[in-house]
């Protein structure tokens, strides 16, 4: 295929609006929408290649995989390499585990369903974002694999039946990304991730690419390209996270088809995208894209808030210039032979740096291999209490059981301290959910909004047939409740909704036999009200580099200081029920701590560490020593 100068321009739009992106530039929220540029672009080439070598009767896949290795693998060790220091240096202990199993899934191409579990592209999962962009490259590996083989395929087919030749092919690819684009809309009503990230939900851009480049030549309409430049930056400015893969994603990619199509140097997008400055970027362009994400993903993760325009500007800037290094140092070199000449030293020299990035990321996700801050984040008991994800205990068999602990995630965080002071006992617990007869905080229908809703009626059934003599009940109480059946709003359990709440907690009382004892636990403070700094917790907030961690915060801003005196009232008026209010514990007069002797209470933004929730229940046993 004939150099064209238009397509490095192209890049340079993709690479470009992506960039700015990830540096949260305004008016750009739909610049991710450049990867599906990059998409088109690579499957136009590819196909580009696969023909041209077929025709020239010098295609193979030895050489097609050798090709692909040359221009993908090598600029990749360097960048995983620093993204893990860089990791190792900033992150704590649970980031780094995310982060070495991005290494893993990226490194055997895979990382794209990895996040489609783990993710999604557009939330703050600070430990999966450096490398979260490399996705991209997971798909396209994938594409690669397949698609040589069905165009081998296609061929066969249209030997057997040359009145077909050309068409058998141009409507394979049709029908296929059609059917890719429709599975898109389709898989994204149940699991946008999996939607986002996935082969064949994104597959249809690259055959989009592809049928372009088997289409039959025809006349070159300059305005035809201009229109598809108006599309791709129409796409950029209207892409939105929350609709794709959707029918926006249309723009910029048959936009970018339209430009590949009629673009060359008579006209004026031809032209444009020519331009010396657009080239020399596209040229660099994989490289820029390789080492953006990482760089400011740690910037992020190391200033709270957002950063100065100039130190934006200044890792952007960086980000290019890493980028033309590794156009000019490392990925030419090994494309024009000069280093990893033959095709031995290519594989065993790409083997070992993915070994090496394999073995790396394995001993990250098993914790042998520890970030910098692990000695400090076990000298501060940062971690959760054990069982952190178990939230149904439910000991085997008839005998009566001494307690149950009963709510959600502020519930479950006391169990392994009561089970410890109090023996075997109970749980019944799920994440996010407050739920009593008639009311319940979650807004929409769900499977989950549905078990909650459950919850009250199955926990009574439970506490008679187990004859449970205690029910400890602790809930995140500050919430907003909804009618279980028609989710109407009743307001904030602590404000409008409280007559409601009020009545439910009453009615779960008498849903329980009289001589069960119910201890309700109010709403732990939370470090949320220490703000941003303590999203994390204590150790992540030791990571920002332009703030200096809070120690305490005003009793009057913590998380639950409205409601749990109304907990307090009511429950006195209950039949054996008692009150007790974390606060009491947590805070002093003036206010709560998120440290205390040489210990994090929370471990992220409203949890107990085992130390807080230990604290806790040295208190609820001290007032309570025999269930």
């Amino acid at each position: 295929m004939q150099y064209r100068r238009e397509i490095e321009g192209l890049r340079a739009l993709a690479v470009i609006p992506v960039v700015l992106f990830h540096a949260a530039m305004p008016g750009l929220g739909g610049g991710f929408a450049g990867v599906d540029v990059f998409f088109v672009i690579s499957g136009y080439l590819i196909t580009h290649t696969i023909l041209d070598g077929l025709g020239q009767e010098r295609f193979t896949l030895r050489r097609f995989y050798e090709r692909r290795a040359r221009r993908i693998l090598p600029a990749l060790f360097p960048v995983l390499l620093f993204s893990l220091l860089l990791a190792w240096a900033t992150m704590i202990p649970p980031d780094f585990r995310k982060f070495a199993q991005s290494i893993v899934g990226s490194t055997v191409f895979a990382a794209n369903m990895l996040f489609a579990r783990k993710t999604s592209y557009f939330d703050d999962d600070e430990g999966f974002a450096p490398l979260l962009h490399l996705w991209t490259l997971s798909v396209e590996e994938q594409f690669y694999i397949v698609f040589p083989l069905l165009v081998l395929g296609l061929l066969m087919l249209e030997r057997r039946f040359p009145a077909q030749r050309g068409r058998l092919m141009l409507a394979a690819f049709t029908a296929i990304a059609l059917a890719s684009f429709t599975a898109g809309l389709m898989v994204r009503a149940s699991d946008p991730a999996l939607a986002f990230f996935a082969l064949p939900t994104r597959g249809w851009e690259m055959l989009i690419g592809a049928i372009c480049a088997i289409l039959p030549t025809q006349r070159i309409r300059g305005w035809v390209a201009s229109g598809g430049l108006v599309m791709i930056g129409t796409g950029y400015v209207l892409s939105d996270p929350s609709t794709t893969p959707g029918w926006t994603l249309l723009l910029p990619v048959i936009g970018a088809a339209l430009v590949l199509r009629h673009s060359g140097p008579q006209n004026l997008a031809g032209k444009l995208l020519s331009l010396a400055p657009l080239t020399a970027i596209g040229a660099a362009s994989y490289g820029i894209y390789l080492w953006h994400n990482p760089l400011l993903a740690t910037l992020d993760y190391v200033w709270l808030g957002e950063p100065p325009l100039w130190i934006t500007a200044g890792t952007v800037t960086l980000c290019i210039l890493l980028g033309f290094a590794s156009l000019h140092l490392l990925e030419r070199p090994v494309r024009d032979g000069r280093l990893l000449r033959s095709p031995t030293a290519l594989v065993l020299g790409c083997s070992v740096m993915l070994a090496v990035m394999l073995a790396l990321g394995i001993a990250g996700h098993l914790r042998w291999l520890k970030p910098r801050s692990a000695p400090v984040s076990e000298a501060l008991g940062n971690h959760a209490p054990p069982g952190e994800r178990v939230w149904e205990i439910l000991p085997p068999g008839a005998e009566p059981l001494r307690f149950i602990v009963y709510g959600d995630s502020f519930a479950r965080q006391y169990f392994p301290a009561l089970a410890e002071r109090y023996g075997d006992g109970a749980l019944y617990t799920a994440p996010g959910c407050l739920a009593l007869p008639g009311l319940t905080n979650f807004a929409e229908q769900s499977e989950a909004a549905q078990d909650c809703a459950s919850r009250p009626a199955r926990l009574a059934q439970i506490v008679r047939e187990r004859k449970v003599g205690t029910v400890i009940w602790a809930q995140r109480w500050e919430r907003e409740m909804f009618e279980t059946g028609s989710r109407r709003s009743v307001g904030k359990s602590s404000g409008k909704g409280w007559n409601a709440v009020r009545l439910g907690i009453e009615q779960l009382r008498h849903t329980l036999p009289p001589e069960t004892r119910l201890i309700i636990v109010g709403n732990a403070p939370t470090a949320a009200a220490a703000g941003d700094a303590m999203e994390g917790g204590y150790v992540r907030c030791l990571a920002f580099i332009n703030i200096v961690c809070p120690s305490s915060y005003p009793r009057a801003f913590a998380e639950g200081h409205r409601i749990n005196p109304l907990l307090a009232r009511e429950v006195s008026g209950l039949p054996n029920t008692r009150y007790f209010d974390p606060a009491k514990v947590l805070c002093d007069a003036k206010d709560c701590a998120l440290m205390r002797q040489g210990k994090a209470i929370y471990h992220d933004w409203t949890h107990l560490t085992d130390f807080g929730a230990d604290a806790v229940v040295r208190r609820i046993t001290a007032e309570n020593p025999v269930l």
